[in-house]
């Protein structure tokens, strides 16, 4: 299939090929949520976005470390599932929750290294794995296929201002959004990417308050042999840092490929 093509489906909102990605990268992304008190005196904080990643023979939670740290009073890391308008509860208990990665410093800003990876135990893990996926994160980055294909962008997480949250009851959208790379950096031997994202555009927030930590994709769409129109993913960074509108236009601040995948030599 000639990427022109493949480019005419990805505008076209009734081809439904730009809500097919999105699901399927959204089965490995969740919205965070901070659990406070318990019974009638639960609490629920949304806190921010994080990626679901496999690292050998454990599962984690890629998220920024800041979200991180805004659990350090909470009872339960709750985690929004595939399942959309229906009532569901997936808590994890915080103590029982492992960190790695770089440890908060208090001149950290727009540069962080604002990550984390955070290891889940395994009774969890093996239950969210009936319903949602787990990326593989390996140290090297996984290489393109060498096909006529498109190859897109892809933000994704659970902006605060497009959702609804009551103490015990929070509804949220998990948000696949297509944006442009305005400039690429290395900083203190680390990769970032400054994205930008048309706040005139629908379905697109003005403020990406509840999307730190959420997953950066490389989305490489091609036509298969079935005549269908088929995709790869590659997870390429980390949203960590929301920065100004100018012109309509916000832009947002992710850790890089090499980035994320420096926390391997975190984990023990």
């Amino acid at each position: 299939m000639d990427p022109r093509e493949i480019q005419t489906q990805l505008f076209d909102l009734s081809s439904g090929l730009v809500d097919k990605i999105g699901r399927d990268i959204g089965s490995y992304s969740s919205a965070l949520l901070s659990v406070t008190g318990s019974g009638p005196n639960e609490i629920l904080h949304r806190r921010g976005s994080g990626s679901l990643v496999s690292i050998g023979n454990f599962e984690y939670i890629l998220t920024a470390n800041h979200v991180w740290q805004s659990f350090e009073k909470a009872a339960g890391l709750g985690l929004t599932l595939d399942k959309e308008d229906v009532d569901h509860k997936f808590f994890v208990p915080v103590s029982e929750i492992i960190p790695f990665g770089p440890k908060e410093v208090p001149s950290w800003g727009p540069w962080g290294p604002d990550m984390q990876l955070l290891r889940l135990p395994r009774k969890y893990a093996l239950e969210l794995r009936r319903v949602k996926r787990f990326y593989s994160l390996t140290a090297e980055i996984p290489e393109l296929p060498n096909i006529d294909s498109l190859e897109a962008s892809v933000l994704i997480g659970a902006p605060d201002e497009q959702g609804k949250r009551e103490p015990q009851n929070a509804s949220l959208t998990i948000n696949a959004m297509f944006p442009t790379i305005r400039n690429r950096y290395t900083h203190d031997g680390l990769d970032y990417v400054d994205l930008e994202l048309p706040t005139t555009f629908p379905g697109i927030p003005t403020e990406f308050t509840g999307v730190s930590g959420g997953g950066f994709w490389d989305v490489l769409i091609y036509g298969a042999d079935s005549g269908e129109t088929g995709w790869s993913l590659r997870l390429m960074g980390m949203a960590c840092w929301q920065l100004e509108i100018v012109n309509d236009v916000r832009g947002v601040r992710c850790l890089g490929a090499k980035s994320i995948r420096s926390l391997l030599s975190y984990v023990s």
